[in-house]
């Protein structure tokens, strides 16, 4: 049976739904097809006989000669009563039984050499560490003239705080390149080299990366993609709904353990970790065994 998933949303969600793949593909019997707005979250994927960009009309003969076409949407789902993980709700509203041992696979190998590339041509011949500090911005479409507007910027870290962190960071590892993520027309900063490589170039720095500190966006989900522990900055989403096991994760009003009586997702004050609370994470997650991690598991409320 041909199954075409319309899996849409930003880079993260679509790096979430690869979870469900090998699942999907064995209740198929086959491989599936993917109709999405980021076919490198599906490209070379094993389990996957096709990923279609959609820019390519939903119609296209390929997918019209699918048996079955699924779409679902979790935010408007029981996700949103806050009790379900993105990749829980995914599988709900699949029926496929969900695991939390269920996370994010990319594969991005043969991109390897591009990252290499990206890395001598900026200097970076030694250790280095990823971070990402700002993001809901998306690539599609990019436009490098136009101005950083974010579609949730309450998940963002403020950029003065940002740069306390690196600096801080540049003075405990001196040898180590910090890289930043993000797109060129977002907040850049000192001690810091911006990376403007595609996305999934990015994913395949960080299996070689020291670690990695970001806010709830792509990188956290790659992480988890590629076993790299480090250090995520919440605001005004839950570590419960789109979090890993192997990261610390930090909220203003509670750190690791999720205190559902203090969180408020319009709170201000939510991403407002202190600089130097961020950079001892970072630190102990290294002391933990150079960022790396065996096990991951999606979180729980």
């Amino acid at each position: 049976m041909l199954n075409t998933y319309v899996v849409e949303g930003g880079i993260g969600k679509c790096t979430a739904f690869t979870a469900l793949v090998p699942k999907l593909a064995e209740k198929a019997g086959r491989k599936i097809q993917v109709y999405t707005p980021y076919i490198d979250c599906f490209a070379n994927n094993p389990a996957i006989e096709m990923a279609f960009e959609q820019s390519l009309p939903l119609n296209d003969p390929r997918i019209m000669a699918s048996d079955n076409i699924f779409y679902c949407e979790p935010y408007k789902s029981n996700f949103a009563l806050g009790k379900q993980h993105l990749i829980e709700s995914f599988c709900e509203l699949m029926g496929i039984e969900y695991d939390p041992s269920m996370t994010p696979k990319l594969y991005t190998t043969h991109l390897k050499d591009r990252a290499t590339e990206w890395l001598e041509k900026n200097g970076v011949t030694g250790k280095y560490m990823i971070v990402q500090f700002s993001g809901g911005q998306t690539p599609v479409g990019w436009n490098p003239n136009n101005q950083y507007a974010s579609h949730n910027p309450a998940r963002n870290y403020p950029a003065y705080l940002a740069q306390q962190v690196i600096l801080m960071l540049r003075a405990e590892f001196p040898n180590v390149a910090i890289i930043d993520a993000t797109l060129p027309n977002e907040p850049a900063f000192a001690g810091a080299i911006k990376c403007g490589e595609h996305w999934a170039v990015v994913h395949e720095m960080l299996k070689r990366a020291e670690g990695f500190i970001s806010i709830d966006s792509c990188l956290q989900h790659f992480s988890a993609s590629v076993k790299k522990a480090g250090v995520v900055i919440w605001g005004s989403t839950r570590w419960t709904q789109f979090g890993y096991s192997h990261n610390t994760n930090l909220h203003f009003h509670m750190k690791d353990k999720w205190d559902e009586s203090k969180f408020d997702p319009n709170d201000p004050r939510n991403s407002l970790v202190d600089p130097s609370v961020v950079v001892a994470a970072y630190k102990d997650k290294l002391a933990t065994g150079k960022g790396v991690s065996e096990n991951v598991f999606c979180l729980a409320s």
